[in-house]
């Protein structure tokens, strides 16, 4: 094979791999493999394939064996990080970003996955430190401005992250992520220029249909702030019917999930002979997303003793890996664990939390989701606590339609999905109450924000923490909040948002009457 024909083909696997075709990439790569073993290049990109398809081990093994032809590949290290930091493997990943800036100390890619890597082990410090440095080798790399900004969002510095999202415009007016981030941190006015520039984005530039949900969500959100509902709802509508044809799900996975944990529970004693190590203590604060969740967090992290991981997606992952088939939770493999496999998967977590701060005893676990995993959680960890966050069901179900959540919580974007997945939560905590009603406390969202010290001095003795003043003054807290939340939670109590339903009553009706029907 000639030169240009070689060239051409591998042109061509650079534009399939950028479409998403990765299946179609792997099958190409590995015919030209065959005639050139050795190629670098063609040995990179089939380790990134996997790394794109959730194959982390394969690509590790793939880039290590890069890492062996030539020990100076720096994008061998780089993409070797970013495959351990996948795997949650914080300590390889670390040493690989900096073997990479070792060999090339302005090498960008791994500069901006090292603040990525600081970023999501809460270490904001670094993170910025990253960021800044990457912008000083390159004062037009939108990327690193946008992550800058996503920090200082993270941790209620506003203004800062305004400044930088402002800068990612000025960049790349079609970054439409900077509008929909900025969206959510501005209280937006009638004269606004932001929301003439993204009706003018929208009428004007050749956008895809990612980059126009994203304004969708963010016009949304400007009107609602102006309080014009039918506007905010129009655009609210078009960004749920634009996201919902982007994503690829089905509920009826969900639905045996749940129906498989109904069964298995049904009339379950706990046995708590499990010997995890009792002096670490996990909370895990647990609801429907937007059910308060970042609030409830906010005040038991603000506690001396307490240490607020965040929304990990841990527990889930290793459920999924230790008991799931065919994407459905399998009760047979719970059923099968020994009492020793069963410390060892309780094990595996707290050891992942006690990452985040070594000395610490107590630790929150905000990820909403974990409602799901109750029974589970307190089989491999019987001495955990639950927080269950609970909320009116219409304002919480507006809040879920109304807020974009990137990649995750693929059930909000339709009314239909909406619904069914909130009417499987109910009947869930249902059971779990039935089976742990003693282990689980409810936080009622609109209690805690009409009688808050007595709420919260009733959670914390829940918690087994006396009261400090400090968990009153959360919003002052200088820790990173990574969800949609952030600016609502770096506020003190309001109730500004109880009954926010009312305002949308004329285009949702349907859906809050089966939800009052429901309950």
């Amino acid at each position: 094979m000639d030169k240009e024909i070689f060239k051409k083909n591998i042109e061509k696997l650079v534009n399939h791999y950028n479409a998403g075709n990765i299946n179609y990439v792997i099958k190409q790569t590995e015919i030209l493999l065959n005639k050139f073993p050795k190629n670098i290049f063609l040995i990179n990109l089939i380790g990134s394939c996997y790394m794109r398809i959730g194959n982390f081990e394969k690509s590790i093994k793939i880039f290590l064996h890069i890492i062996n032809l030539d020990h100076k590949n720096i994008a061998a290290y780089n993409n070797l990080g970013n495959a351990f930091k996948s795997i949650r493997n914080y300590t390889e990943a670390k040493k690989n970003y900096e073997k990479a800036l070792e060999i090339d100390p302005k090498y960008i890619n791994a500069i901006i996955n090292y603040g990525n890597l600081c970023y999501e082990i809460n270490d904001h410090t670094k993170a910025i430190y990253q960021f800044e440095r990457a912008i000083e080798i390159n004062k037009v790399d939108s990327y690193a401005y946008y992550n800058l900004a996503l920090v200082y969002q993270s941790l209620g510095n506003f203004e800062k992250s305004k400044m930088n999202l402002n800068k990612v415009l000025e960049l790349d007016p079609v970054n439409t992520k900077a509008d929909k981030l900025l969206s959510r941190i501005t209280k937006y006015s009638p004269d606004n220029l932001h929301i003439s520039e993204m009706e003018k984005k929208l009428k004007e530039f050749k956008l895809n249909d990612n980059q126009k949900t994203n304004l969708y969500f963010a016009l949304a959100k400007a009107y609602e702030d102006i309080k014009d509902y039918k506007l905010s709802f129009k655009y609210m509508k078009l960004g749920n019917d634009s996201k919902r044809s982007l994503i690829k799900y089905d509920l009826s996975d969900d639905k045996k999930t749940f129906s498989n944990l109904k069964k298995f529970f049904k009339n379950f004693e706990l046995n708590n002979q499990n010997k995890i190590n009792k002096n670490k203590k996990i909370i895990f604060i647990v609801g429907l997303p937007r059910s308060g969740t970042s609030l409830v967090e906010q005040i038991i992290s603000s506690h001396s003793k307490v240490y607020g991981c965040g929304e990990l997606d841990y527990m889930t992952r290793i459920i999924n890996e230790n008991l799931y088939s065919d994407n459905i939770f399998d009760a047979s493999k719970l059923e099968n664990l020994t009492d020793s496999e069963i410390e060892d998967i309780g094990k595996k977590y707290i050891d992942f939390v006690e990452k985040f701060s070594p000395n610490s005893l107590i630790f929150t676990d905000k990820a909403p989701l974990n409602f799901i995993w109750i029974g589970i959680i307190k089989i491999l960890i019987p001495n955990s606590k639950i927080i269950h966050c609970v909320r009116d069901s219409k304002d919480n179900i507006l809040s879920l339609y109304k807020n974009d959540f990137d990649d995750r919580l693929n059930f909000t974007y339709n009314f239909d999905d909406l619904y069914e997945f909130y009417k499987e939560y109910f009947e869930l905590m249902k059971c779990w109450k039935k089976n742990f009603s003693e282990q689980i406390y409810d936080v009622i969202y609109e209690k805690l924000v009409k009688n808050s010290e007595d709420e919260v001095k009733k959670l914390l003795n829940f918690c087994d923490l006396e009261f400090e003043k400090e968990c009153l003054n959360f919003h002052k807290t200088k820790r990173l909040i990574k969800t949609v939340s952030s600016s609502q939670a770096r506020q003190p109590i309001y109730d500004s948002s109880l009954s926010s339903y009312k305002n949308y009553k004329i285009y949702m009706n349907e859906i809050f009457l089966k939800l009052e029907n429901l309950e």
